[in-house]
């Protein structure tokens, strides 16, 4: 591609190519065109003969440290890198590539402080150097898991460059993602001054070098008006945003908690030490230790024997614990040791009667290097009542056990909120269902409450709520732990329990209060849905599904499906689908598919798409009749629309019906290859069940999230 002489100049100097590097034109063309052909070798080569006749030239230098980082070289980049910065300190295109270069060799935030004065030195017109090394500084940060800062260099990168795509794809995939909660996706904005303040001048100077990227500088600039303008929230809003992007969490949460204190309404100062809480480097230090155990085994066929038979051991898939054995060969079984002997029917099991389980057993056999063992996982107040169970059940045929050792931290939350029951074959679903909101309405009201935290001064939430100190910190945790719960009948359990520890309950947002930027996303599932017009209905609507609030979705769609106004100006039958994504059980999904099917035949719609839902449903129902009636019907009048053949033929390719040619399989019993058993139909798991399949109805399972 020609290098247009009235372009601005690669070199970052803010001139036109024809009043700049007019001589070097001609290669800069010939190396862009080697770099698109991947002759990255080649174009090293070519710029260090360049260099000869053209020394310190911004573009040849910052290019040759680009290739020399690429090509495995990053101490010859950093080197090259600093020859010229010594030269030229201020380079803004040297400084974004410095950045780069320092955060693969140190870390990410090493790049941070390069990139900002990258920024600072930059002319009005940025470079493409420097404009590019923002979003390649975001994913670094990004897969260090610094996810603030990453959100902040993305958002600033797509600022800088709308047409940059793969910026616009990472914001997407921050938000999407399951994995980050809610209160870390909320809306983060840089406010100016309130009106009339004698600080208003310097504050806004430095809000307008934030919104220009210069976070350093204005953070600092901020940091210096503290003593004028502590008490203004604005100042400890701006700061947390700032600090957060710049990946100095110590700041950030300083901020956050600062601004929890100021005069600010309750729900913002809980969300404020919610945020906190997630990005406090010094972590929480209320763990519950994940310890490995080993015990060699003297008599492998006698451990094979007894654990095999014995009601008090019950077997797994050894590949749910997802642990990488590498090279080592794979253990020969595994068992849960339970922590009372399996009942022999779960048809009209109390929950107080079912096994709990201990431990997670690998069986490895004997191996070049060490005896044959036993690899026990399990937490650590269990070690003694697991080693205790061993011994009762396989005897002298194992020796002594040996130390437990660290594999991981567990929250102690989490640990209260979560619980490893193995039910009976037989459990009917719908008693399955009951107990576990029974097991889930009694850990969220007793179990959590009456836990010692070090965060509430060694005491419980349910002694420190009263206390002013810890008043706001045991509201955020109450928020954190409903946000990561996405369960419909856990929706009301939380408001009982902010009574209970005598906490305000949050009030319903108005969405008018909010203005273009909507409510935040942590405070979605609290809209008075009903009250909402239809325009705001369904920007509410699309907001929460941009960012996975499923408690929102829930309520705010079930409002949309039922509102007249809106029959032909949405696509219901979409709302119907995402309906049927939050459902536990495949009973109520499947009622949603089929109100989807309507809807999309009175909005002129393909009903394939939903009857290849419900195939999948009934596939894990192991429905053998509703599953070919489906097929038939998808064959019969959809097979040639775009994609159903495709879709079909997964399905069934990756249930075994089909096999990799393209033949079908044999269908044992008559049912398709690899369904689940009718009596597993509508099964529920608990929240820590390494085995868990995912819920019907085209939901994931979501595992239960809690404030690390």
């Amino acid at each position: 591609m020609a290098i247009d002489p009235y372009a601005y100049c690669p070199c970052g100097s803010g001139k036109k190519v024809k009043f700049c590097c007019a001589d070097l034109a001609d290669d800069m063309e010939r190396i862009q065109t080697m770099l698109e052909g991947g002759q990255r070798a080649a174009a090293l080569d070519h710029i260090e003969k360049l260099e000869q006749t053209h020394p310190d030239n911004p573009y040849l230098v910052t290019t040759k440290a680009l290739l020399q980082s690429v090509l495995g070289s990053p101490d010859k980049a950093s080197a090259t890198l600093e020859a010229f910065l010594a030269k030229q300190p201020n380079n803004a295109m040297a400084l974004a590539e410095k950045s780069v270069v320092d955060g693969a060799r140190h870390g990410a935030p090493a790049g941070i402080r390069p990139l900002q004065q990258a920024l600072e030195n930059s002319e009005e017109v940025l470079s493409h150097r420097v404009v590019s090394g923002v979003g390649r500084l975001g994913e670094m940060l990004l897969a260090e898991g610094r996810l603030a800062s990453a959100r902040g260099h993305f958002m600033l990168a797509y600022g800088m460059n709308p047409q940059d795509e793969r910026s616009l794809q990472m914001l997407a995939r921050f938000f999407s993602s399951p994995s980050i909660p809610l209160v870390l996706k909320n809306e983060q904005t840089i406010s100016g001054a309130k009106s009339g303040a004698p600080y208003a001048a310097e504050f806004d100077l430095a809000v307008e070098e934030a919104r220009r990227g210069l976070w350093w500088k204005a953070a600092d600039k901020l940091k210096q008006l503290t003593p004028k303008a502590e008490a203004d929230p604005a100042l400890w809003r701006n700061l947390s945003v700032l600090r957060s992007w710049l990946d100095d969490m110590p700041g950030t949460v300083a901020a956050l908690r600062k601004l929890a204190t100021l005069d600010v309404p309750f729900d913002e100062a809980v969300e404020a030490e919610a945020l906190a809480q997630l990005l406090d480097p010094t972590g929480d230090a209320d763990v519950v230790e994940e310890v490995r155990v080993n015990i060699d085994i003297k008599d492998f066929e006698k451990v094979g024997e007894t654990l095999a038979s014995d009601k008090r051991a019950a077997t797994f898939s050894w590949e749910a614990l997802g642990i990488d054995f590498g090279e080592q060969p794979p253990p020969r079984a595994a068992y849960y040791l339970l922590d009372r002997p399996m009942p022999a029917t779960g048809v009209d099991i109390a929950r107080n009667d079912i096994p709990r389980i201990i431990a997670r057993m690998l069986v490895f056999g004997r191996q070049t290097d060490r005896e044959a063992r036993i690899e026990a996982y399990l937490r650590r107040p269990d070690v003694e009542t697991f080693k205790s169970g061993v011994a009762t059940i396989v005897g002298d045929a194992v020796g002594a056990a040996g130390e437990a050792e660290k594999v991981d931290d567990i929250p102690a939350a989490e640990a209260a909120l979560s619980w490893s029951w193995r039910l009976p074959d037989d459990t009917p679903p719908a008693l399955i269902r009951k107990m576990v909101e029974e097991q889930r309405r009694d850990a969220v009201l007793h179990s959590w409450p009456n836990m010692k935290s070090i965060r509430f001064g060694n005491q419980s939430a349910a002694e420190a709520a009263g206390q002013p100190q810890y008043r706001t910190a045991v509201a955020a945790q109450v928020l954190l732990i409903e946000l990561s719960f996405t369960q419909a009948a856990t929706e009301e359990i939380f408001d009982e329990l902010r009574g209970r520890l005598g906490l305000p309950l949050p009030a319903p947002p108005d969405a008018k209060e909010f203005g273009p930027l909507g409510v935040p996303y942590s405070r979605l599932h609290r809209l008075n849905a009903e009250s909402l017009s239809d325009e705001e209905l369904v920007q509410s609507f699309q907001r929460a599904l941009q960012v996975g609030a499923r408690t929102a979705i829930r309520r705010l769609g079930l409002v949309i499906v039922g509102r007249e106004s809106l029959k032909g100006r949405i696509d219901l039958a979409a709302v119907y689908g995402h309906l049927a994504a939050m459902e536990e059980t495949s009973d109520q999904a499947l009622a949603y598919f089929e109100s989807a099917r309507k809807a999309a035949a009175e909005q002129k719609q393909s009903a394939a798409p939903w009857y290849l839902e419900e195939l999948d449903v009934r596939l894990r129902r192991g429905e053998v009749q509703e599953f070919g009636r489906l097929v038939e019907v998808l064959q019969r009048n959809h097979i040639r629309e775009p994609g159903v053949a495709q879709a079909l033929m997964q399905i069934l390719t990756e249930a075994g019906i089909i096999g990799p040619d393209g033949r079908p399989r044999a269908m044992p019993g008559g049912g398709p290859a690899g369904a689940a058993p009718a009596g597993e139909s509508g099964k529920l798991w608990t929240p820590d069940s390494p085995s868990a399949p995912a819920p019907a109805g085209g939901a994931t399972k979501s595992g239960l999230w809690v404030p690390d």
